[in-house]
């Protein structure tokens, strides 16, 4: 019957190959080398593991919500919960969904045999190993053996991987939790005592060769899935239709069968077949692809065998039903009508089981913001270009009218915009899209997609337009573009998280700000680069360091030239946090970048008030004010240049060094006022040969205008998003607000810029003051990931973001419940970018295929057993990476009290840094070169240099 293309046999590994003898004699094998399981998939497997013989194993599974786990991945409630879980792509393209809810998620396409098909969701390779090397019966019929070759018995403490309780599903789905087993009974196939390994004696199928043939239904689904099919592959995935051969192996099927005169197995009998397969129900030439009787009745049953609508649909012109069969209702009364007293009431069945192609409609349409957050004046001065990175658009605003004339599709999460100098093209980072979009301004259109470093952000074209710099703050680089080609011609070296830049008036110098503090010794004062680079030569001239400060943001050249100013941050990580009350946990302030690369500080807070998370600077053209956005507190500082520079001339090189950046009764001194503006303001810019300054007030969906005159806001530009406050939008504000902090001093955001982390590690007081410090952790994906803190105390974001924050860390009111609940909804929906090592679906680089197989082994070097408890697969299993439970790895150091710490989970491992619950491992490298003496933190030291690289190169894909 039915021919699957199989191979069983060895697999070798890509990376060994195959030994060449090319002295003109022969070619030969290596025969050393090792079996490499691949995955088969189940209508395999059911060859041997279905039938009464069998217990029927494979008809359980596909009667069971394991077979409809993929398909579950397009319902309405898994795009929320893939929302509630930062993924920002559709769940059956997130690998932290499929690791769930399919089989093979992580493996590499070579790993997947034809017969094996993803959409099979969670089948028997997914707990027993993939099957290549023990599917076969001989192997099969010896338990040790098959085992020997990949077969896994999975306990049921292995469950939890994937039923654990998860905050995203309980929010969404609310539904009691699994009983582990109850659960574990219903799901058990145990092999029967007198099993035997017997095919079915399917009869012949019914063949015709002028028919097209059959090619299944996962074939289908490479079209035929997806929300613009309204997922047509998943609807049926989800129907009893496609359980409708498993459905056979039931008690009440043999009834049925024996009323109606069928002897035997109705799996094998034609008269049951005809209406429970497709690949019975009608004549085709031969079978191809997945297409089995273990579909049931798929797609082909009721449109007819599909291989001639499949080859010719994408050619030019061709019909879109050439070789499918006209559908209407007597095609289901062939079989329902009078199927077994079951009525079948048209039109309600037919409509219930019809699946148009017509675009889904939305489950709920979600006010669409724009969050604007950074801006630039086009050189004429007459329009204005907006980068809204909540839209994924560049807004274009009329300066004369202010108002919103146009809306430019660009990339996802656009950071910044900025001009060439003849104005006829704008350039935008795309921070999640890795690219920066180029418009033609006069068109209003993208007319290129430039690929640059990891998460975009500042933006950059030096005077004559010949190159463009991009600040890469993830991949901690500057792309250089050559404007003529529009292609990256080098990379220069950045601090940590490069992000804005400003080019001085006389066109030499670029100056670039870095947001995280450089790695410095073990609790020691962070330290913060400013990167100067010589704009004609394209090279970095200089690295300036600013000390005690970090966060580092916005940056404007002095119209003189002499000096840049650039907002900053100290984090006073190294005292207690009971500091706040002082006005001592973060100060806010403007550093000074002079022209020869010295640096002086200067704090924008006051006593009683602070001027939290300052997150850009412009400088007007007479050179005489500075204006600074506070995007917690909703307000701009009007900053008099001359007043600030005397501060510093009149004081001595201790004072500059030590007095100043910490002196929080300087700001009166040369902060004329305060500006309030809608909120979050980000972005400011002037308009060249203007009175009037521009604020992007990134969560009012608003454009603030300031008369620089009277220093007063004379205007607002609406940029036309929705007024209603969502809950994720409320959770937003409050995130970024410093309302609720004592003294206004921080937000969340200070320490989690972008949602993720700040890289600075804290000593706060519930863990004894002075000692058990802990580093900061990432919110991107961080609802799944409970328990919540380094020692895994906290059962819920509620309770991490609660009262406990407002005693400990805000040392004011706490948030109200309508606030924290918001809070935490907007934490869940940070979005995690994806993984910029390993795109999905892409195969692994050799180095990190050697890399996966030593962080799944179970021998050492030197063929000892490696202990359970120590593999790192146990704590670290996917799709989370974590078991979300204590373990003490040896890391306690000497201000720990104690040794036992939550484990972390490892998406995105590679751009969190630093490492281990104190943050005092620089790098992936260190966790285990200096900080695992013993093996204690999985076994290790027996490893080669080159074994440890290849480990970091496969964790970085993770």
């Amino acid at each position: 019957m039915v021919v699957w293309r199989r191979n069983l046999g060895a697999r070798w590994l890509p990376f060994l190959g195959a030994l060449i003898l090319v002295l003109g004699k022969t070619v030969a094998g290596f025969e050393g080398a090792s079996r490499h399981p691949v995955y088969v998939g189940v209508k395999v497997c059911a060859e041997c593991h279905d039938g009464d013989a069998m217990g029927n194993q494979c008809s359980i599974w596909a009667r069971s919500r394991h077979a409809e786990t993929y398909a579950a991945l397009s319902k309405p409630e898994a795009r929320q919960i893939a929302k509630l879980s930062g993924v920002p792509v559709p769940p059956q393209q997130s690998p932290l969904c499929l690791g769930c809810h399919a089989t093979a998620a992580e493996a590499e396409p070579w790993e997947r045999d034809p017969t094996f098909a993803i959409q099979d969701g969670v089948q028997c390779e997914h707990c027993h190993g993939p099957g290549s090397e023990y599917a076969d019966a001989a192997v099969m019929m010896n338990r040790e053996l098959a085992m020997k070759r990949g077969l896994r018995l999975p306990s049921r403490e292995e469950c939890h991987s994937c039923h654990a309780p998860k905050g995203s599903h309980d929010a969404v789905l609310k539904a009691e939790r699994l009983d582990m087993d109850v659960a574990w009974e219903h799901i058990k196939h145990p092999t029967p005592e007198n099993a035997e390994f017997t095919k079915p004696a399917f009869p012949p199928l019914p063949t015709s060769p002028k028919e097209p043939a059959f090619v299944g239904a996962t074939t289908c689904a490479e079209c035929h899935e997806g929300p613009e099919k309204q997922d047509h592959f998943s609807s049926w995935r989800r129907s009893s239709h496609a359980d409708a051969f498993a459905v056979l192996a039931t008690a009440k099927a043999r009834e049925i069968a024996t009323e109606m005169g069928v002897r035997g197995d109705p799996r094998t009998k034609l008269e049951c077949l005809t209406c429970h397969t497709s690949i019975y129900r009608r004549p085709a030439s031969h079978v191809l692809g997945t297409a089995s009787v273990y579909e049931g009745v798929s797609c082909e049953a009721c449109h007819g065998p599909g291989s001639q609508h499949a080859e010719t649909l994408a050619r030019p012109q061709a019909s879109h039903r050439n070789g499918l069969l006209k559908v209407d209702a007597a095609t289901c009364l062939s079989c329902h009508e009078n199927a077994h007293g079951k009525p079948f009431r048209l039109p309600e069945n037919l409509a219930e089981a019809s699946h148009p192609a017509r675009q889904r409609q939305q489950e709920e349409e979600e006010p669409q913001y724009k969050t604007p957050v950074n801006l630039a004046v086009h050189p004429n001065g007459k329009e204005l270009y907006a980068a809204c990175e909540a839209s994924k658009s560049v807004i274009v605003v009329d300066l004369v009218s202010l108002s919103a004339v146009a809306e430019i599709p660009v990339g996802a999460q656009p950071h910044d915009v900025t001009f060439s100098p003849d104005g006829k093209t704008a350039f935008v980072s795309n921070r999640l899209d890795d690219t920066v979009s180029v418009i033609d301004t006069a068109t209003r259109q993208v007319t290129a997609t430039i690929p640059v470093g990891d998460e975009p952000h500042g933006l950059v074209v030096d005077r004559e337009g010949r190159f463009l710099y991009v600040l890469n703050t993830l991949s901690e680089d500057i792309s250089v573009i050559d404007l003529g080609t529009r292609t990256e011609v080098k990379r220069l070296a950045a601090g940590r998280g490069p992000w804005s830049a400003d080019l001085s008036g006389d066109g030499q110098w670029i100056a670039c700000t870095n947001v995280l503090s450089h790695f410095v010794p073990f609790r020691t004062p962070s330290r913060s680069e400013v990167t100067v680079i010589d704009a004609q030569r394209g090279m970095v001239a200089l690295r300036a360091m600013v000390p005690g400060a970090n966060g580092l943001r916005g940056i404007a050249w002095h119209p003189s030239g002499d000096f840049a100013l650039f907002t900053l941050n100290r984090h006073k990580n190294l005292v207690p946090m009971t500091r706040v009350v002082q006005g001592w946990t973060i100060t806010n302030g403007l550093g000074i970048l002079w022209r020869d690369g010295r640096v002086d500080q200067l704090l924008l807070d006051e006593p009683g008030i602070a001027f939290p998370d300052p997150t850009d600077v412009v400088i007007t053209e007479d050179g005489k004010y500075a204006l600074v956005t506070s995007a917690a507190s909703n307000r701009v500082a009007v900053v008099a240049v001359d007043r600030l520079l005397k501060i510093l001339e009149s004081a001595d090189d201790t004072e500059r060094r030590e007095v100043l950046p910490n002196h929080l009764g300087k700001a009166s001194e040369f902060v004329l006022g305060w500006i309030e503006t809608p909120v979050c303001p980000r972005g400011i810019a002037i308009a060249p040969g203007s009175d009037r300054a521009f604020v992007a007030a990134s969560l009012d969906d608003r454009i603030a205008v300031i008369d620089l005159k009277s220093l007063q806001t004379a205007g607002i530009v609406d940029l036309g998003g929705p007024p209603v406050i969502t809950k994720e939008r409320l959770g937003e504000r409050v995130f970024h607000s410093a309302a609720n902090t004592f003294q206004r001093q921080f937000a969340c955001s200070s320490c989690h810029p972008d949602g993720h982390v700040e890289g600075l590690t804290y000593d706060i007081e519930p863990d004894g003051i002075g000692v058990n410090p802990v580093d900061n952790r990432t919110l991107r994906g961080i609802l799944d990931t409970a328990p919540f803190k380094w020692e895994g105390l906290n059962p819920s974001l509620s309770r991490q973001c609660g009262p406990r924050l407002a005693v400990f860390f805000t040392r004011i009111h706490p948030f109200t419940p309508e606030q924290l609940s918001a809070l935490d909804y907007y934490i869940c929906t940070i979005p995690s970018p994806p993984n910029r090592h390993r795109p999905f679906g892409a195969e692994l680089t050799p180095a990190q295929r050697r890399g996966k197989e030593i962080f799944y082994r179970t021998m050492t070097n030197d063929g000892r057993l490696i202990p359970m408890e120590q593999r790192c697969s146990t704590c670290h299993y996917p799709p989370l990476y974590t078991d979300r439970r204590i373990h003490d790895v040896g890391t306690k150091m000497p201000l720990d009290e104690h040794g036992l710490f939550d484990t972390p989970q490892l998406f995105n491992v590679y751009n969190s840094a630093p490492y281990l619950h104190n943050g005092i491992a620089e790098t992936l490298e260190e966790i285990w070169t200096r900080f695992n003496p013993y093996d204690q933190h999985g076994v290790t030291n027996d490893m080669t240099k080159d074994q440890l690289n290849d480990l970091i190169e496969y964790l970085r894909t993770l």
